[in-house]
């Protein structure tokens, strides 16, 4: 046991490095909240934001303006705009109306009790997701002190509302109680909903008519019915929370001959040093509020600096995105190329988790559409060597993208299996496994060929 020195390194991040990082990887919409909250904090600092109805005028603007440089995108163009001229005359118009707000809108002017309205209002609370009830009888017996009796009355009250369907527990329930609603003549439709709606969901109509002992075309009609049914009543309502607009961190245009780079710096406001206290601080105010006023501003030149760091970082990065994927931004989707943040770091000179960080949160701009940042960092697929047809590696978008459309051009009546898509796509010259088209299949939500066959 004894005291030793011993010298060593270690790498320390500093107060504004760490700070530097935090803001590169904001998104728009946090960097304006750390802005806001900063500012709060930091009496020197002055904001100027612009107010909704600018932020959207200078869009139009801008687009406008894109729509008449670039000939090719104008269509795309005039969407945009026309959405954010409607967004200009909606500015101040309140929110959608939530489920729970239409439920107790009916109930309006019924000889309902409080303690009646109460319940009413905790079982419209409980709804989950897709509009169902399924805390059962026991808690509301539970909660409110009633009988089983008085709960079933109260809630048979909130099912007989619309939309049809709602308030029920499960989609069994929701099914029948809408075909209730329609009425005599869904026999079939009923008998389906409440004993073979797997069955259904796995599109094995043959299996069900052989279990009804009805003919195929009766059971193809039902299943046609049942479709047009809502399995989800509380779609189309707003869910209560803020809907938030994407707003992309660049914007790519393309010109007859080259890619021009817009950085959308609107999404954000602007931060500067108070004139009165920079005034104040040229006077006599004193050592310890001078001390104090060049703390302040050091730290708002801090933040400039590292808010003018995350733009050219951003800047570098897109155009980077565009020496790699210029045929993405040139031809759609299916040109997207394989690229990894490994590779975007090296070609920048960065470390990858600095391109991790720019990449999270961030949006692009061009006109195929908005795509996260992340969109253009996809796996490749390796390819044989000696494969003539595709001498690049592929990525998995452009794979899953061919596999799709050779889908949507099948015989429905005899659609391909996995293992013919295999072959179908090794015929173009993509090595893939049976197994890789399963994952991608299932990744777009796509079923088998069982569930894709039309009878």
């Amino acid at each position: 046991m004894g005291i030793q020195l011993e010298q060593s390194q270690k790498q320390i991040l500093s107060q504004k490095m760490l700070q530097s990082v935090e803001i590169l990887q904001m998104n728009a919409q946090e960097l304006t909240e750390y802005i806001r909250e900063l500012s709060l904090e930091n009496p020197v600092m002055d904001i100027e934001e612009a107010a909704a109805e600018d932020k959207a005028k200078e869009r139009v603007r801008k687009l406008e303006w894109l729509a008449g440089l670039d000939e090719q995108n104008r269509t795309y163009y005039q969407y945009d705009r026309r959405d954010n001229e409607d967004y200009l005359n909606n500015i101040g118009s309140k929110e959608g109306e939530t489920l729970k707000d239409a439920l107790m809108l009916q109930l309006i002017g019924n000889d309902y009790s409080e303690f009646e309205m109460e319940v009413f209002g905790y079982i419209a609370d409980s709804l989950n997701s897709s509009g169902y009830y399924t805390e059962g009888l026991e808690e509301l017996v539970r909660r409110f002190g009633i009988t089983e009796e008085e709960a079933a009355a109260c809630l048979e009250v909130m099912k007989d509302l619309e939309p049809a369907g709602v308030c029920t527990g499960s989609l069994k329930e929701c099914m029948t109680r809408q075909l209730d609603r329609l009425g005599e003549g869904y026999e079939t439709e009923r008998a389906i909903a409440e004993n073979y709606l797997e069955l259904l969901g796995k599109n094995q109509l043959p299996a069900i008519a052989k279990k009804m002992k009805i003919s195929l075309d009766q059971v193809k009609r039902a299943a046609e019915n049942i479709k047009k049914l809502n399995p989800r009543p509380a779609q189309g309502f707003d869910s209560g929370g803020m809907m938030r607009y994407i707003v992309p961190d660049v914007t790519i245009v393309k010109f007859q001959d080259r890619f021009e780079i817009l950085q959308n710096s609107y999404a954000y406001p602007n931060i500067r040093v108070n004139q009165d206290y920079l005034k104040m601080l040229k006077t006599d105010c004193g050592k310890e509020v001078k001390d104090y006023l060049t703390g302040k501003i050091h730290q708002i030149e801090q933040v400039q600096e590292a808010i003018e760091k995350r733009g050219s970082t951003l800047l570098n990065l897109a155009k980077c995105l565009i020496e790699v994927q210029e045929e993405f931004f040139l031809y759609g989707q299916k040109s997207l190329r394989p690229f990894m943040m490994k590779e975007a770091a090296q070609r920048l000179s960065v470390h990858e988790s600095t391109i991790s960080r720019t990449v999270k949160g961030k949006y692009l701009q061009c006109s195929w559409g908005v795509y996260p940042f992340s969109y253009f960092f996809s796996r490749g697929l390796k390819q044989p060597a000696g494969n003539l047809q595709e001498k690049e590696d592929m990525s998995t978008v452009r794979i899953r993208q061919r596999l799709k459309e050779l889908m949507e051009g099948e015989d429905k009546r005899a659609p391909y299996s996995d293992q013919q898509l295999k072959e179908l796509l090794e015929q173009e010259g993509i090595v893939i496994s049976r197994r890789t088209v399963v994952k991608y299949r299932e990744a777009m939500g796509i079923s088998n060929s069982r569930g894709r066959k039309e009878f």
